[in-house]
């Protein structure tokens, strides 16, 4: 067991159905780490991955004391994944990575050196993205949302690559909420932070470990943790559909007492019972997502519950 006094630095790395590259980016981890110090770790966990990828994790583990490995009893997800690397993590200092090698190992002592001079946190800015250009639309998009409905603007260029100072690890930590997104978080917390402009390199992954859905899931988590605008909205809505009916019900009257008015409106009053009862249905529903996540707070599962560790 690694001395808790004793390590400099930590890395955590979610892994999710990675056997394809796993064992070479734990190889090319070792050359960078031991370049860097002798005092440091590797946290692996396996977020229910259903390859090889726990196998390459326990072997390596029981050839490296300085590797250790969890497997989750089933998915979990990549934040909750990183959430519980995060609460092994010793070091003074702790990189979090991606496990398909499009984070790129020999980036980490470059972006270390930089958080030498006075930043607590050092975010990696991936340049010359591999990806499809609906993602880098549908990114785009979203962050944008995302900024104007919670007010933190994030970079759709950083993701979780970074290396953090203990305090701000710690900081993340204390945050108990069920619903975890680590750019987020690291936002929110603050402290002194910067970017470092990285390679973004070739995923070994066969696909990506990420559909549309868990991504639109993700996101609407994240937004649902991180904001109440969308309430707030909501009420706007409805004083202004309020103030619409106010009106046509004045107009209305005036056409009926002037005689402008005999019996019309019967589409109006047909497509105003859509738009209302669309509006109403729209606000039920935010209400009823804001609704769930408090019910799954106060419910107060574990994030993760591991199955196996090295």
């Amino acid at each position: 067991m690694t001395d808790p006094k004793k390590v400099y630095l930590s890395v955590v790395v979610p892994v999710f159905q990675s056997e394809a590259g796993l064992k070479e980016l734990i190889d090319r981890l070792k050359v960078v780490l031991f370049s860097i110090s002798s005092e440091v770790e590797l946290i692996l966990v396996d977020d229910g991955s259903s390859d090889g990828s726990w196998g390459i994790i326990a072997k390596a583990a029981s050839e490296d004391s300085f590797i250790k490995g969890l497997r989750f009893s089933r998915n979990f997800g990549q934040h909750h994944a990183i959430s519980a690397g995060l609460d092994l993590v010793q070091g003074e200092w702790t990189v979090v990575m991606d496990a398909d090698l499009q984070d790129l190992p020999e980036e980490i002592p470059m972006m270390l050196t930089k958080a030498q001079f006075g930043y607590d946190a050092v975010l990696a800015r991936r340049t010359g993205r591999k990806e499809g250009w609906i993602t880098k639309i549908l990114s785009v998009v979203y962050y944008r949302v995302f900024y104007f409905m919670s007010g933190i603007k994030q970079d759709p260029s950083i993701g979780n690559f970074g290396v953090y100072h203990r305090k701000v690890i710690d900081s993340i930590l204390k945050m108990k909420e069920s619903n975890w997104y680590f750019p987020t978080m690291v936002h929110w917390v603050g402290f002194k932070q910067s970017t470092f402009n990285v390679t973004h390199g070739k995923s070994t992954s066969i696909k990506s470990n990420y559909i549309f859905s868990s991504k639109f899931r993700l996101g609407l988590n994240t937004l649902l943790a991180f904001s109440d605008k969308p309430l707030r909205l909501t009420v706007k809505l409805g004083l202004l559909v309020a103030f619409i009916g106010f009106l046509f019900a004045l107009i209305t009257m005036f056409r009926y007492f002037t005689g402008a008015i005999v019996v019309q409106g019967y589409a109006s009053m047909i497509v105003s019972l859509w738009i209302l009862f669309g509006c109403l249905l729209t606000t039920i529903g935010i209400v009823g997502l804001y609704v769930g996540k408090t019910f799954e707070g106060v419910k107060k599962r574990p994030r993760y519950i591991v199955d196996q560790k090295t």
